[in-house]
């Protein structure tokens, strides 16, 4: 057994929000109960900053061609 290997620890292993199991640090869902951990312990949220804006903007976008189809037709 070399030094280095003396002070490597397992990976950390975070709890479930919702029952309390431990689960991998890598770990998208638990695997006792399912629950999706994106944005939990520091991972990654389900949906990128950029993603929510270009989502908002194809809504707006689609609001006025309705409105503007409306305009037109009455």
């Amino acid at each position: 057994m070399t030094a280095s290997s003396e002070f490597e620890q397992p990976p950390a292993l975070d709890t479930c929000p919702l029952c309390d199991q431990p689960v991998a640090p890598g770990a998208e869902r638990c695997a006792a109960c399912g629950y999706p951990l994106a944005g939990v312990g520091g991972r990654p949220g389900p949906f990128s900053g950029a993603t929510l804006w270009w989502t908002a903007a194809a809504f707006v976008v689609l609001y006025l061609v309705t409105l503007l189809i409306v305009a037109l037709t009455n």
